[in-house]
């Protein structure tokens, strides 16, 4: 009996040297389905950036409803896109898939970085439609379409990104990308694995029922340490939320705050939750999905809190609150200091975040719990 050679290389199921995940032969295969326009979103920088363009795979769904889309993205964010349906295909950026990417044809590609060497391989894509980012003859940043202008005014253009601008970066990003924003919400997929040790916490610690659960997440980041509200503000912060709201109180972090979020668990009089500093990107996010409100800076776990759809107060002093789509979840709190918004990475006299009281977050925080 004479087998068959047909290979449907253009099947969205093909995995090349290995059976599909139907695990059966391409000929008379009942679930052969063809790729519809295939689309290339590129973004890979910054964490909370990446989460906060998510909303546009709604957007590119609308306007191709049948399309294939492939993201971009740096090594270490390649978690927090799995498991987002609307994303066919995840690739991590490295050597072999630069090399895989420049070998295959996309429909369109939507260059969203402004990184040299991504917005480069924009322009050395194959696709009939390039919008948002690219690289010019002078090695310059530039514009693929007049529509990305704006966006590229904002990051050199300190007068308009300060204190003329309105547009969140949601919108900016629709307006390079030529689709309309319906005020689309963030895609954000967390699965039942990285919520067990949450899950595990609140029942080894007996951590009391029916009461508000609130996160504080203490840090700021590595490179903008001048987002860092400061340790005597938390501690101030933590009893007068215990008593004016009999809440739980949780304290959040990464690597960088293990030593803040002892130094503030020992120093309050009251109990308070330390879930730990060695959790990863997705036990993190657990924890997050928890909480009943999250009081955070402007950084990955406010972003991380509102794809959860948390309520939030976000923490604002060198940067824009303008640009961050809150979703009405909550308040952005900023203290108007002279010299911000500055975007300054570090700064002798950080008094933007200083200016924000335990009372106004305080004030912030019962105003959305207790609506």
């Amino acid at each position: 009996m004479a087998t068959s050679l047909l290979v449907e290389t253009n099947c969205i199921y093909f995995k090349g040297e290995k059976p599909c995940v139907y695990k059966r032969t391409c000929d008379h295969c009942p679930h052969f389905k063809p790729f519809g326009p295939k689309i290339l979103v590129i973004k890979c920088r910054a964490q909370g950036d990446v989460l906060r363009t998510t909303p546009l795979l709604t957007g590119l769904k609308r306007q191709y409803s049948e399309a294939f889309i492939t993201w971009l993205v740096d090594e270490e964010t390649v978690d927090l896109l799995r498991g987002i349906p609307l994303i066919d295909r995840v690739v991590p950026l490295n050597a072999e898939t630069l090399l895989a990417l420049r070998a295959q044809r996309f429909d369109a590609v939507y260059s969203l970085d402004k990184d040299p060497g991504l917005t480069a391989l924009a322009v050395l894509l194959d696709a009939p439609r390039k919008l948002g980012f690219g690289l010019n003859e002078h090695g310059n940043l530039t514009a693929l379409t007049p529509a990305a202008a704006y966006s590229l005014r904002l990051g050199v253009d300190d007068d308009l990104k300060f204190r003329v601008n309105r547009m969140t970066y949601q919108e900016a990003i629709f307006e390079a990308a030529e689709i309309e924003y319906q005020a689309d919400d963030y895609v954000f997929v967390l699965a039942d694995a990285p919520r067990q040790k949450a899950e595990r916490f609140f029942l080894d610690r007996k951590v009391p029922k029916k009461r508000l659960n609130i996160g504080l997440n203490t840090g700021a980041g590595a490179k903008f340490t001048t987002k860092q509200w400061p340790e005597d503000h938390f501690l101030e912060l933590i009893p007068k939320l215990k008593r004016a709201l009999n809440a739980n109180i949780f304290l959040l972090g990464g690597p960088r705050e293990k030593a803040l979020n002892q130094r503030l668990a020992r120093r309050s009089k009251l109990k308070v939750f330390d879930t730990g500093t060695d959790n990863t990107l997705l036990e993190f996010a657990g924890f997050l999905a928890k909480m009943d409100v999250v009081v955070c800076s402007d950084t990955l776990a406010m972003h991380l809190a509102l794809a959860l759809k948390k309520k939030t107060v976000a923490l604002f002093g060198p940067t824009c609150p303008a640009e961050i789509e809150m979703y009405g979840r909550g308040p952005k709190l900023f203290a108007g200091a002279e010299c911000a918004p500055c975007y300054k990475q570090a700064c002798p006299r950080p008094v933007c975040m200083k200016r924000l009281t335990p009372d106004m977050v305080l004030q912030a925080v019962r105003e959305v719990a207790v609506p």
